[in-house]
């Protein structure tokens, strides 16, 4: 009798320990990690779109830049195609016209072609142009229109005669087609100064 009534408050005691629900951890922070994820995403998608934003900017300027100087580069070699003929071989200085042109400018050496041709061969005289300054004063890459001032110097060579230089300042339009830039209108900017003899 004396070893149960010793042993019961030992085993009550045991019991009771296994009673004791454990304490549990004490809650993590979610609150706190959510707003520094959602700061780092920020963060990244403020850097994302920043340089996007930058490259979309510097494509679209060297793009416009770009067709810049190729509508400036195809005006003076159209400058220099419009006013350089040999009366040896009319036909292939005309060719070369409307290959340099469209619109209006292409219809008028169409519909005059061969009427052009009688006029340079008659003429008896070569030209030959060099391109002296350009600028493109205009340029609508959305309509795809650019207008250059082209300033040429022209060497006439008449048929057994000295040559003589003649400047010239032209106000090209330039159009874009499938095959580049061609001249469209075109007029001159002034009349051009006193002919004078090569050096």
């Amino acid at each position: 009798m004396t070893a149960l009534t010793e042993d019961g408050p030992e085993l009550d005691a045991h019991v009771a320990q296994e009673d004791v629900a454990p304490v549990p951890p004490a809650p993590r922070p979610v609150i706190g990690r959510v707003v520094q994820v959602v700061a780092a995403v920020a963060a990244i998608a403020a850097i994302v779109f920043g340089v996007m934003w930058v490259v979309a900017l510097t494509s679209g300027t060297g793009r416009l830049a770009a067709e810049r100087d190729a509508a400036l580069a195809a005006a003076q070699q159209t400058a220099v195609n419009l006013n350089s003929l040999d009366y040896h071989n009319a036909a292939a200085g005309l060719d070369l016209w409307m290959k340099s042109s469209t619109g209006q400018v292409l219809d008028e050496f169409r519909t005059n072609h061969d009427q052009y041709i009688k006029i340079v061969t008659d003429s008896k005289r070569v030209t030959t142009a060099t391109a002296t300054d350009a600028a493109v004063s205009e340029l609508d890459d959305r309509a795809g229109i650019a207008r250059v001032l082209v300033g040429v110097d022209v060497t006439v060579t008449p048929d057994g005669q000295p040559p003589v230089v003649t400047r010239q300042r032209l106000q090209m339009e330039m159009t874009r087609t499938d095959d580049g830039w061609k001249v469209s209108k075109l007029s001159p900017v002034r009349n051009p100064g006193s002919a004078t003899a090569p050096n």
